[in-house]
């Protein structure tokens, strides 16, 4: 038994109240009772130890109760019994003065927590002794006494917030059933306000412990003064408020405080101060922990263990509801009493909000608060749903069974506040709930929403404006939109939400369409306009807060705003949803709920592609059905086979069934196929006939046409048999019935029929029909009954209402058709509510539409989708906005429309859609009036105002948009500064049109504007800008004619009002131009240079604002990183050349200058070695350079220049090369005074800055020499050029110092290349790198200078010729030893030869040596023979020496040097062969000595070259036999006149032949005297080395002039040759034969060759092969004499006809043979020489030759003295010898 401590502790509570119900009970009514409550006192007072109850009932003693008050011992369940009776029974007695002490005992023992366990009515014994004392206390409200009422409240809440007693299951719905009944039942408000706070702080309990899994979790109270709604608040004082949180907040610290009296770590609570938050954190229960971040998690955890425990126990709950049906118990089973409670609990809400009142209550919100509390209650659960509510199956089914149909219902209501409510429970679904309900959210949000929202012209206002709040609430939660936009808008089976939200907010903020008669007064048609525009900005704004959610984007505007919005309750909201630790939208969730399926881009995008495809071809087949079913077969939305398209036609929304009759009732062969298919698809079995033909013309409306109707009903009938074949004899049976059934249906309902059918008259028309025979008499007529009374229509009969207002692109869902019953019942009767039929209606289409979607839910999370939104409502947006801003002067909607274009433009820019980006931009650009000052109103400054905050906001994002507000800017810069008064940049700029002008501007010293005062000065510009188009350039210009002074003042009032915009504001957009990111600056720099051009293209009124606003702008981003300043330098310098090539001079000086100072800036910074951004830096100085035509503008450029390297020259790295180019530039000047200027500025840089130039970039040495080489070209003084050589010669000194770039110097070794970046020499400069050693790893810089002054070797003036060629070669001569092979090379193929190429290749190869047909072709300012003799020999003379001096590095040279020589002597030309024969002897005497036997055999062989290259060539004048008798007439008859017309034109054509030939005959000529002097040149080499040369060496030299001496040969005896010669003769003063001596010298040389190699007997000498040689030689030559004087004689033994030319012929031979005698001489010597045996052994070939000389004819006795010889001295011996 209890101790007596524990005693004394319960009786403390029970015994007063005992003896208080024993004072009041009355003595008849209550002496039960009181006896009762006597006993237990006695007992209870009794210091025994005797137990409670009556002994007899031992053995149930041992059961422990309900009851114990925390001591250590417990009271059993008799004892607990024994206590607890007289409370329930004193409960019972419906007497206010026992019922008050028992209740409030009850509350005392639940809030100190003496009653445990579990109260149930199906439970056991315990559980069914503390539902019954719950169950006492609930009847007590009956007693309707007020203060009573609150003590049930009180008992009960204790009993629901205890830990100790848990409430589960009927039991707790019978509390929640009391406190709604006393909420409507208690006459008292405080009572009933505290009711409706119990209600609620139980279901905050209820579902807490839900979402927990756990009793333990706290629940903090709830705040009363946010559930009171505007009817309760009569309450003026709070007082009333206080009361009832104090009674909360009481009865919640008491259960506390007894929960844990004693854990240290738990808080005691005073009133909000959150101790809950803290503790839920701090205490380990790990169910406590569902406040941590990932509670999701948690939560999810915690169900899934549940459902195992459930699963693992199998307890099926023997828990069923009393008042639901059995079906639903099904339903009820769930293990969880947690989740179980929750459950009953929500649906017994569900089911109270349903409840209808009777029809005369509708009108009064009293009778309908029972209806209002249970939707009041169910929005703040929704509103506050954990993980649990949201996710589980069981009570998202819940959600669907019940609470949609509540909404269904309610939704329809015409009481605002029930609507209201419904609304937001349906945003709670819709921004909670969302990925669970897919299909239903698709049916509500068009049927809440949409229906409300589309209709324009008669809305309800209270009810619209309910819509429009709701639509801005939904925008909160960014995430919702696009999931909106992704589930509905991209699913072909849904409805477009959100295009149809979208349009129908812009139909509504442009109010009702004039000419539509409205229900709206005109104050709430603004109001609701407002409100439309507002939740269009706020879909703008969510928009946008969600692309910088996804792409974090900080946006410093509109994430602040939005998270006030977060973190602040909504009105209505508990602070459960604090303790939740969830946001009020719960967005964020939606990424766990949603199915696994990422939200891939590609397949919304083409989702929503297919949907618009799909559409188009059903409004295609609406308007004409085959071209409709021809597109989307094509568009592969439906398969191109008759079962596919039938079944389309079945299926797809939106089809309209008139047309669906009429193409399934064509005749063509395709349609049939499709009607067969689609009444094959329908299964007839089992059905009624009525019913088959009710089913199948559901889907279509009958054709009008009969034959169409018989096709139809042909194949039905033949269906309808096949499926039951049984029901007729034959098909014809029930073609007939058909026909029958459809006649008797129109008869029946069709209002015009007057007369009906009576069920007779129907069996009398169908007899016979069933082959003949009747069909059944009953049949007939209960289908006659049937067909009259449920009339036979198609689906959409019933809303054909709605069809009609309802905008058919927006019906992709034919959902609005069923959703119209609800408007519909409300038209015919403003009372009734949905009836439930049409309930099931709706519900089954909630199941379609689920499984057509298959309810797949997609999360946005691909920021792409934003396209396809902004795709959807831009145009609607655009719209809305622009209208108002032109229309309307109300602030609030100007301030409005311009957030809205804000975050349009936002949302674009950052999405780059630039069509759309800019139609936002320039729409509001043009609402800023500026281009139209005399129209500018205080709206059009906010505009300014608002371009600039989103050049602020987006500046990173905007791209080419730029250019639209720099126009704005720089508009406004123009309007202001014509407000100050200043006078115009025009004044300064202003491009002078013709020569009046400029006249008349010469004279006024003054500037006009200057000299005028106050409005004198507007009035200047004031016809100027008056009223402009947005799109002309520049500003105004437009208005013509006089401005009155009345437009002045305005237009002055105007511009001050421009003053409330700063101009400080305005250059912020400049100045934060350097917070720009690196792509967005430098299209904020191309915009700026575009206004700039624009600003400077008018001729009229050039202006120069955002040209100083560029050079700020470089000036401000010049710290950038040199990757993006070099990209926004390539689109200012295009700028600065563009307008430095300006033909108005004033402006491209300003733009020089300006150029000027950012460089000078630019300079400033420090540039390392190798780098070349000044040098890019400074391009533009040297393209305008060169392309102005303007002289100011080139000196200016000089000046500039000048200054820079003045005054930063420590600074200029590779702008050193820019700079020289402009130099150069310079010196080509047409003008004196730009050379003069351009080469004294040079001057000093060479001598005061030359270390400078060379300090970090070596190559820029290349750029002074080309800079110099440029003005040795120069034309205008000598002394320049002269000077400039001087320079080189400094240039080439300090080269060869070695002093280039001493501080890189080291750098460069290290890395061992040099950077070759001068523009002659990067491709060889690289070859050879990999040569150079160290020392002369800069020695390829010599290469510009010498090939410069190997150009001046060209130069007209000989003064400057020969010292550039003297200084050419001294340098070569000095410092050639520097130089390694890979520089000789480059020097001899690109310095030296070059020097020689005129010529080489120049030279007119009919020229001869006739100076007047020039030499050099493209010489003509040369005289010719000055430059030939004088600087060409002098340069080959040097280059032959220059190549011996440095013979031993340059000797692989040796090829290329001869070739040149060659080359000279190759040309047909007698002087130039001559030089370089010169040459070459002159190379051979210098440099034979050091040759090796490979080199002289390359001399050999091109010795050999020129022999064969230079022969003689006549063929020409051979071939041209038949012409050259009529040269002859020509000449002899050149002073006659032309004998005819004819003869002179044959004439004209053969004197052109006549001249080739003289061409010719000189070239031959000029041959064979090139060829004379060669062979002397080898002659005379031969001489000089003969010594030196080897066996192979001579006989190379020998086979060459062998060759010229037998071609000479040939020509000599080519006897018709020698008569042609002869006609020319006097002219070409040839001798005859023409090569004689040619051939005798190269005859004579051979001979010498050989038998000098006899005598000498060289290295590698062949004997045998030299002597064979030898003896050819003499054969040959004898041979040829004898030959020649032979055909002498015979030509004298010739007949008589030539005795005319036999005089000189004879003498000619003679002289002849005389001048070949010597040749004959040497050769018999020769032969004499030959050796004993030798001459022996060829005795026998000589002899016949011996024997014919003696018998010739000779010019000379030389020839027979020397025969004489040789036959004495040595034929006679051999002679004697053999004998």
């Amino acid at each position: 038994m209890a101790s007596s401590e524990a005693d004394s502790r319960l009786s403390q509570v029970v015994a007063p109240v005992l003896e208080k119900i024993i004072k009041n009970a009355s003595w008849r009514k209550h002496s039960k009772l009181a006896h009762q409550c006597k006993a237990l006192l006695e007992r209870l007072t009794s210091p025994s130890d005797s137990p409670l109850a009556s002994p007899d009932s031992e053995p149930e003693s041992s059961i422990p109760g309900p009851l114990h008050d925390g001591g250590a011992v417990e009271y059993s369940l008799v004892e607990s019994e024994f206590i607890l009776s007289p409370l329930i029974n004193a409960c019972a007695t419906a007497f206010n003065k026992i019922v008050d002490p028992a209740v409030d005992c009850i509350q005392k023992l639940i809030a100190y927590g003496y009653l445990r366990g579990e109260a149930d009515p199906s439970g056991g014994p315990e559980a069914q002794l503390l539902s019954k004392l719950i169950e006492s206390v609930c009847k007590c409200h009956d007693l309707s006494d007020d203060a009573i009422e609150l003590l049930v409240l009180k008992t009960l809440l204790s009993a629901v917030t205890s830990v100790s007693l848990r409430i589960h299951g009927d039991c707790l719905l019978q509390i929640v059933r009391t406190c709604y009944d006393i909420y409507l039942g208690s006459k008292n408000v405080v009572n009933q306000t505290t009711a409706k706070a119990s209600l609620v702080q139980m279901l905050v309990i209820v579902f807490r412990r839900m979402e927990a899994d756990s009793s333990a979790v706290p629940v903090q109270p709830i705040v009363v003064a946010e559930l009171m709604e505007p009817i309760e608040k009569s309450d003026a004082d709070g007082s009333m408020t206080q009361f009832v949180q104090g009674f909360i907040t009481k009865i919640m610290q008491d259960i506390d405080g007894v929960l844990n009296p004693v854990t240290p770590s738990r808080v005691s609570l005073g009133g909000h101060d959150g101790a809950f938050e803290t503790t839920a954190v701090e205490t380990t229960n790990p169910a406590d922990l569902l406040d941590s971040t990932d509670k999701d998690m948690l939560d999810a955890k915690y169900w899934e263990i549940s459902m195992y425990k459930t699963a693992l126990e199998g307890r099926k709950g023997e828990l069923a509801d009393g008042e639901a049906d059995r079906d639903e118990d099904l339903e009820v089973q769930i293990g969880n009493k947690f989740k179980r409670d929750a459950f009953l609990v929500f649906r017994a809400l569900c089911k109270l909000s349903m409840k209808t009142p009777p029809k005369e209550a509708l009108a009064d919100p009293l009778l309908m608060r029972g209806k209002i509390v249970a939707l009041e209650l169910l929005k703040i659960l929704l509103e506050n749903a954990g993980t649990v509510f949201r996710t589980s199956e069981r009570f998202l089914g819940a959600i669907k069974q019940y609470l949609c149909l509540s909404l269904l219902k309610n939704s329809a209501s015409t009481l605002m506040i029930v609507f209201q409510l419904s609304c937001s429970i349906f945003i709670s679904l819709v921004s909670r709930f969302r990925a669970g309900l897919k299909a239903e959210i698709g049916v509500f949000f068009p049927m809440i929403v949409l229906r409300v929202l589309e209709n324009v012209a008669q809305p309800n206002f209270q009810q619209k404006m309910i819509v429009l709040r709701f639509l801005d609430k939904l925008c909160l939660d960014s995430q919702t939109l696009v999931d909106i936009f992704i589930n509905y808008d991209c699913d072909v089976n849904s409805s477009n939400i959100f295009e149809r939200m979208v349009n129908g907010l812009l139909k509504t903020a442009q109010g009702v369409p004039p000419g539509v008669a409205t229900t709206l007064l005109p104050p709430q048609e603004a109001t609701m306009k407002l409100e439309a525009m507002r939740c269009l900005v706020a879909i703008l704004r969510s928009m946008g807060d969600w692309m910088n959610k996804q792409l974090r984007i900080p946006d410093p505007y509109s994430t602040k705003r939005f998270e006030d919005v977060e973190n602040s309750p909504e009105p209505g909201n508990v602070p459960m949803a604090i303790v939740n630790g969830d946001e009020p939208a719960e967005g964020s969730d939606s990424h766990s709920e949603a199915s696994n399926e990422a939200s891939d881009v590609l397949t919304i995008e083409q989702r929503r592609a297919y949907k618009l495809e799909l559409q188009e071809g059903i409004s295609l087949f609406n308007r004409k059905p085959k071209k409709g079913i021809e597109f989307l077969i094509k568009a592969n939305k439906v398969g191109d086979s008759p079962e596919e398209i039938a079944a389309f036609l079945k299926n797809a929304s939106d089809l309209n069934k008139t047309l669906i009759g009429d193409y399934l009732g064509e005749r063509e062969d395709l349609s049939l196929k499709v009607m067969h298919a689609y009444v094959d698809s329908f299964d007839f079995q089992g059905m009624e006939f009525d019913e088959a033909i009710r089913a199948f013309l559901q889907g279509f409306r009958l054709p009008g046409e009969a034959q169409k109707i018989d096709r139809i009903m042909e194949k039905f009938a033949e269906r309808y048999c096949k499926c039951n074949p049984k029901a007729f004899t034959s098909a014809d049976t029930a073609y007939v019935l058909a026909y029958s059934v459809i006649m008797l249906n129109t008869d029946s309902h069709n209002p015009m029929v007057k007369n009906k059918m009576s069920a007779d008259d129907f069996i009398r028309n169908n007899r016979g029909i069933d082959d003949g025979k009747d069909l059944p008499e009953e049949y007939l007529r209960s289908l006659f009954e049937r067909i009259s009374r449920n009339e036979i229509k198609m689906k959409e009969d019933d809303f054909s209402l709605h069809q009609k207002q309802s905008v058919n692109s927006n019906r992709i869902l034919g959902l609005d058709n069923i959703l119209n019953i609800v408007i519909r019942k409300r038209d015919e009767d403003q009372h009734m509510e949905t009836s439930d039929d049409l309930i099931r209606h709706m519900q089954e289409q909630f199941k379609e539409k689920a499984r057509k979607s298959k309810s797949v839910y997609y999360a946005a999370t691909d920021v792409v989708i934003l396209r396809f939104m902004i795709e959807v409502c831009w145009a609607p947006m655009l719209a809305a906005f622009s209208v108002p801003l032109d229309q309307s002067d109300d602030e609030v909607v100007i301030a409005l429309c311009l957030e809205g274009f804000r975050y349009a433009i936002h949302v674009t820019a950052v999405m780059s859609m630039k069509t759309h980006r800019d139609a936002f931009v320039t729409s509001l650009a043009k609402f800023t009036s500026l281009h139209s000052p005399a129209d500018i109103k205080q709206k059009n400054i906010y505009a300014i105002k608002a371009i600039i905050t989103i050049a602020d906001e987006d500046g990173n994002y905007l791209r080419e948009a730029w250019e639209h507000i720099l126009t704005c800017v720089s508009r406004f810069e123009h309007l202001h500064l014509l407000g100050e008064g200043a006078p115009p940049d025009a004044t300064f700029f202003a491009f002078p049109q013709d020569e009046s002008e400029k006249s008349n501007q010469a004279k006024s010293t003054n500037l006009p504007v200057l000299n005028k005062k106050g409005p004198g000065k507007i009035q200047y510009a004031a016809a100027s800008v008056m009223r402009g188009s947005y799109d002309g350039a520049g500003i105004g210009g437009n208005s013509a004619g006089a401005v009155t002074s009345e437009q002045v003042d305005n237009l002055v009032s105007n511009l001050n009002m421009l003053e409330q915009v700063g101009s400080s504001e305005m250059n912020r957009i400049f100045t934060r131009s350097q917070k720009l990111n690196s792509e967005a600056i430098i299209d904020f720099v191309k915009a700026l240079c575009k206004v700039s051009m624009e600003e400077l293209r008018s001729t009229s009124d050039p202006r120069v604002f955002s040209l100083t606003k560029i050079v700020e702008i470089a000036h401000y981003n010049m710290n950038r990183i040199r990757l993006v300043w070099s990209s926004i330098w390539h689109v200012l310098s295009n700028f600065f050349v563009t307008i430095g090539c300006s033909e108005n001079l004033s402006i491209a000086i300003f733009a020089m200058d300006s150029l000027r100072q950012l460089s000078m800036k630019f300079l400033e910074r420090e540039e390392l070695a190798n780098y070349n951004f000044q040098n890019e830096f400074m391009k533009p100085f040297v393209i305008v350079m060169r392309k102005s035509s303007a002289v100011e503008i080139r000196e200016l450029i000089i000046r500039c220049v000048s200054q820079m390297v003045l005054s930063r020259v420590n600074n200029v790295k590779s702008g050193w090369k820019s700079m020289f180019m402009v130099f150069a530039t310079a010196a080509y000047d047409n003008h004196k005074n730009i050379v003069l200027l351009a080469f004294e500025i040079m001057e000093k840089i060479i001598r005061d800055y030359f270390p400078y130039i060379t300090e970090t970039e070596t190559t820029t040495f290349t750029d002074c020499v080309n800079c110099l080489v440029a003005f040795t070209n120069s034309r205008y003084n000598k002394d320049i050029s002269l000077n400039a050589i001087a320079f080189l010669r400094f240039c080439a000194a300090k080269l060869a110092e070695g002093d280039l770039g001493s501080s890189s110097k080291k750098k460069e070794k290290e890395n061992g290349k040099v950077s070759p970046s001068s523009p002659h020499n990067g491709k060889d400069g690289r070859q050879e790198n990999g040569e150079l050693i160290d020392k002369d790893d800069h020695l390829y810089f010599w290469f510009p200078l010498l090939a410069g002054l190997s150009e001046l070797s060209f130069d007209p003036r000989p003064e400057i010729r020969k010292n550039a060629l003297e200084l050419l070669f001294e340098t070569l001569r000095n410092h050639g030893h520097l130089f390694s092979l890979p520089l000789w090379e480059r020097v001899f193929e690109s310095v030296l030869f070059p020097i020689f190429d005129y010529v080489r290749h120049g030279i007119d190869p009919a020229g001869g040596d006739s100076n007047e047909e020039g030499i050099v072709n493209d010489m003509d300012e040369l005289d010719q023979d000055a430059w030939l003799y004088e600087t060409c020999t002098l340069a080959l003379q040097l280059v032959v020496d220059l190549f011996v001096n440095f013979y031993n590095t340059v000797h692989p040279l040796l090829r290329k040097v001869l070739s040149l020589l060659i080359s000279f002597i190759k040309r047909p030309h007698q002087s130039l062969a001559g030089i370089g024969t010169a040459a070459f002897v002159r190379l051979m005497s210098n440099a034979g000595d050091l040759f090796s036997e490979e080199k002289w055999l390359e001399v050999g062989y091109s010795l050999k070259e020129a022999a064969n290259a230079t022969l003689p060539d006549f063929s020409c004048v051979v071939s041209g036999d038949n012409m050259a008798g009529t040269n002859e007439l020509a000449l002899n008859s050149q002073g006659n006149e032309a004998s005819a017309g004819s003869d002179t034109s044959r004439g004209g054509s053969e004197s052109l032949r006549a001249q080739h030939i003289y061409a010719s005959l000189s070239e031959a000529k000029c041959r064979a005297a090139v060829q004379l002097l060669l062979i002397q040149a080898m002659m005379e080499i031969y001489n000089m080395y003969r010594t030196h040369l080897s066996a192979k060496n001579t006989l190379v030299l020998y086979e060459a002039i062998h060759d010229v001496a037998s071609h000479a040969h040939r020509i000599n005896i080519d006897s018709p040759l020698q008569s042609k010669l002869q006609e020319f003769g006097p002219m070409i003063q040839m001798q005859d034969p023409p090569l004689l001596r040619l051939e005798n010298e190269a005859y004579q040389f051979c001979l010498t060759l050989l038998q000098n190699l006899i005598l000498d007997r060289p290295p590698r000498y062949e004997e045998v092969e030299v002597e064979s040689h030898l003896v050819d030689l003499c054969q040959e030559v004898l041979l040829f004499y004898i030959e020649t004087a032979r055909s002498g004689q015979t030509s004298e033994t010739s007949p008589e006809e030539q005795s005319q030319w036999l005089i000189p012929s004879v003498s000619g031979k003679r002289r002849e043979l005389a001048s070949r005698a010597p040749l004959i001489v040497a050769t018999l010597q020769a032969i004499c020489s030959l050796g004993d045996t030798l001459f022996e052994k060829n005795l026998v070939q000589f002899f016949p030759l011996l024997s014919s000389l003696i018998s010739c004819e000779h010019g000379s006795n030389e020839v027979q003295v020397a025969l004489s010889d040789m036959l004495s001295s040595s034929v006679g011996p051999v002679l004697l010898r053999s004998c």
